[in-house]
């Protein structure tokens, strides 16, 4: 049970940025929009295959093309 609470605790200190806005979880695979939000590869993806609007502002996106956010990836990974 003391496990359980520790993992909270620590997801709680969590930095904000390692969260994807689309699942509210942690990022594993985060990749940028033209519009520079941040979001788990496969919620974006699938996100963008129903909308061409950013989850986050909703307005209209530019390009579709998601670039890989190589330093915040190992920030989490680190973290």
């Amino acid at each position: 049970m003391q496990h359980e609470v520790s993992i909270s605790k620590d997801f709680e200190d969590m930095p904000p940025s390692f969260i994807c806005p689309i699942t509210n979880e942690m990022m594993r695979d985060p990749v940028s929009t033209c519009d520079g939000h941040s979001y788990e590869r496969s919620a974006i993806e699938d996100w963008l295959q129903k909308h061409n609007t950013s989850p986050v502002t909703n307005l209209l996106l530019e390009s579709t093309i998601l670039i890989p956010v190589h330093a915040l990836r190992n920030s989490i990974e680190e973290w």
